[in-house]
């Protein structure tokens, strides 16, 4: 298992940043927003959403549009976009190390979904609810959460599970993409083992998130 490390605030020419490192993977994300929406996305009773996904190197591609693609749905479903209407919220992320499986992307999306939101947090953007994802691999009929590079390349499903989170526990499913052989059974049992994995990990993104409050209204005379 590869524990993830969280940290906010790291640049200050955006409203909000965050980086998540798992494992080999590196995302940076920086929120900016709500600002003035192009006429060309103006929407006149919510904001618009706008998400960018670099790679390491170069010019996006297909992969790239496909996450964003993924990422928007979760951003769609958990952003209070009625707070903000005729305005934009921007979301870019920078991939700065990539996943080593060549198969999916599910392990770079799940550390953007995780970085996004607290990039968000750190932006002051009002949310409907938490939200945090899990990656997990079915490999040699067991089921690990945040496995190693090596366990990714030997396992023959990938799955990556969102759920939004309200009073710190784990509510409605918000997205699931899996790649690979899978029995229905064993989905379910990927289901029901990440609600626990996901408020596992609540309870550590809120104590980056408390750190992040207290710098940010500590008092000085």
């Amino acid at each position: 298992m590869v524990l993830p490390e969280y940290q906010t605030s790291l640049l200050n020419k955006v409203d909000g940043s965050s980086t998540i490192s798992i494992g080999e993977v590196k995302v940076i994300c920086s929120v900016t927003g709500p600002i003035e929406a192009k006429p060309r996305q103006e929407l006149p009773t919510q904001c618009a959403i706008e998400v960018n996904i670099r790679p390491e190197v170069g010019v996006g591609s297909t992969r790239e549009k496909n996450m964003e693609d993924k990422l928007r749905v979760v951003l769609n479903g958990t952003i209070n976009k009625f707070q903000y209407p005729r305005q934009l919220i921007q979301v870019h992320l920078h991939i700065i190390s990539k996943s080593q499986a060549t198969e999916n992307n599910l392990k770079d999306l799940h550390a953007c979904i995780n970085g996004a939101y607290l990039a968000l947090i750190d932006a002051n953007i009002s949310l409907l609810s938490s939200f945090l994802s899990t990656y997990a691999v079915i490999n040699d009929d067991r089921l690990i959460f945040n496995p190693t590079s090596e366990q990714i390349q030997s396992s023959i499903s990938h799955h990556l599970v969102c759920f939004d989170i309200k009073s710190g526990r784990a509510d409605e499913l918000l997205f699931v993409d899996s790649v690979g052989e899978f029995t229905e059974g064993e989905l379910m049992t990927v289901l029901d083992q990440s609600i626990e994995e996901i408020e596992s990990m609540n309870k550590i993104v809120r104590k980056t998130i408390t750190e992040k409050v207290s710098r940010d209204y500590i008092w000085k005379y």
